[in-house]
Protein backbone atom coordinates (compact mmCIF):
# COMPACT_ATOMS: atom_id res chain seq x y z
CA UNK A 1 0.00 0.00 0.00
CA UNK A 2 2.80 2.40 0.92
CA UNK A 3 4.50 1.71 -2.39
CA UNK A 4 1.30 2.59 -4.26
CA UNK A 5 1.07 5.88 -2.38
CA UNK A 6 4.74 6.68 -3.13
CA UNK A 7 4.25 5.80 -6.79
CA UNK A 8 1.14 7.99 -7.00
CA UNK A 9 3.02 10.87 -5.35
CA UNK A 10 5.93 10.49 -7.75
CA UNK A 11 3.57 10.65 -10.73
CA UNK A 12 1.85 13.74 -9.30
CA UNK A 13 5.16 15.53 -8.73
CA UNK A 14 6.32 14.73 -12.26
CA UNK A 15 2.97 15.86 -13.62
CA UNK A 16 3.28 19.19 -11.82
CA UNK A 17 6.81 19.69 -13.08
CA UNK A 18 5.75 19.04 -16.66
CA UNK A 19 2.68 21.26 -16.36
CA UNK A 20 4.52 24.19 -14.78
CA UNK A 21 5.67 26.93 -17.10
CA UNK A 22 9.39 27.40 -17.30
CA UNK A 23 10.85 29.37 -14.39
CA UNK A 24 12.82 31.59 -16.68
CA UNK A 25 10.82 34.24 -18.50
CA UNK A 26 13.68 34.58 -20.94
CA UNK A 27 15.34 31.88 -22.95
CA UNK A 28 18.51 30.32 -21.67
CA UNK A 29 20.46 31.79 -24.58
CA UNK A 30 19.20 35.29 -23.77
CA UNK A 31 20.16 34.98 -20.12
CA UNK A 32 23.63 33.76 -21.07
CA UNK A 33 24.19 36.55 -23.58
CA UNK A 34 23.00 39.19 -21.06
CA UNK A 35 25.04 37.73 -18.23
CA UNK A 36 21.83 37.34 -16.20
CA UNK A 37 23.32 35.34 -13.33
CA UNK A 38 20.21 35.63 -11.17
CA UNK A 39 18.06 34.21 -13.98
CA UNK A 40 20.61 31.48 -14.66
CA UNK A 41 20.73 30.59 -10.98
CA UNK A 42 16.93 30.18 -11.02
CA UNK A 43 17.02 28.15 -14.21
CA UNK A 44 19.66 25.72 -12.94
CA UNK A 45 17.99 25.43 -9.52
CA UNK A 46 14.76 24.46 -11.27
CA UNK A 47 16.63 21.95 -13.41
CA UNK A 48 18.18 20.42 -10.29
CA UNK A 49 14.75 20.02 -8.67
CA UNK A 50 13.30 18.43 -11.79
CA UNK A 51 16.21 16.01 -12.09
CA UNK A 52 15.89 15.05 -8.41
CA UNK A 53 12.17 14.36 -8.90
CA UNK A 54 12.94 12.17 -11.90
CA UNK A 55 15.62 10.29 -9.95
CA UNK A 56 13.11 9.68 -7.14
CA UNK A 57 10.57 8.43 -9.67
CA UNK A 58 13.04 5.87 -11.06
CA UNK A 59 13.95 4.80 -7.52
CA UNK A 60 10.26 4.12 -6.94
CA UNK A 61 10.04 2.07 -10.14
CA UNK A 62 13.09 0.04 -9.09
CA UNK A 63 11.49 -0.56 -5.67
CA UNK A 64 8.32 -1.71 -7.40
CA UNK A 65 10.27 -4.36 -9.32
CA UNK A 66 12.10 -5.37 -6.11
CA UNK A 67 8.88 -5.85 -4.14
CA UNK A 68 6.80 -7.64 -6.76
CA UNK A 69 7.85 -11.19 -7.50
CA UNK A 70 7.77 -12.63 -10.97
CA UNK A 71 9.57 -11.79 -14.13
CA UNK A 72 8.43 -8.81 -16.22
CA UNK A 73 7.67 -9.38 -19.85
CA UNK A 74 10.29 -8.61 -22.45
CA UNK A 75 13.90 -9.53 -22.92
CA UNK A 76 15.16 -8.33 -19.52
CA UNK A 77 15.05 -10.26 -16.28
CA UNK A 78 13.65 -8.72 -13.10
CA UNK A 79 17.19 -8.04 -11.86
CA UNK A 80 18.05 -6.35 -15.16
CA UNK A 81 14.94 -4.14 -14.91
CA UNK A 82 15.91 -3.14 -11.38
CA UNK A 83 19.50 -2.36 -12.40
CA UNK A 84 18.29 -0.40 -15.43
CA UNK A 85 15.95 1.74 -13.31
CA UNK A 86 18.70 2.34 -10.74
CA UNK A 87 21.11 3.38 -13.50
CA UNK A 88 18.58 5.89 -14.84
CA UNK A 89 18.05 7.22 -11.33
CA UNK A 90 21.80 7.64 -10.82
CA UNK A 91 22.10 9.50 -14.12
CA UNK A 92 19.40 11.96 -13.03
CA UNK A 93 21.09 12.37 -9.61
CA UNK A 94 24.37 13.24 -11.30
CA UNK A 95 22.57 15.73 -13.56
CA UNK A 96 20.86 17.27 -10.52
CA UNK A 97 24.23 17.63 -8.80
CA UNK A 98 25.73 19.33 -11.86
CA UNK A 99 22.74 21.66 -12.22
CA UNK A 100 22.95 22.58 -8.54
CA UNK A 101 26.67 23.31 -8.92
CA UNK A 102 25.87 25.65 -11.83
CA UNK A 103 23.15 27.34 -9.78
CA UNK A 104 25.63 27.87 -6.95
CA UNK A 105 28.23 29.30 -9.32
CA UNK A 106 25.73 31.80 -10.73
CA UNK A 107 24.52 32.68 -7.23
CA UNK A 108 28.11 33.46 -6.27
CA UNK A 109 28.43 35.65 -9.36
CA UNK A 110 25.30 37.63 -8.36
CA UNK A 111 26.89 38.34 -5.00
CA UNK A 112 30.08 39.66 -6.63
CA UNK A 113 28.16 42.05 -8.85
CA UNK A 114 28.78 43.01 -12.48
Amino acid sequence: MLLKVRLACAFMVLGLLVAMPSFAAESLETMISKGDHQGLQGFYSQQAQEFKAKANYWDTVAEFYERHPGEPTGDRTRAQHIAHCQAISETFRKAAHEAQNLATEHYDLTRKGP
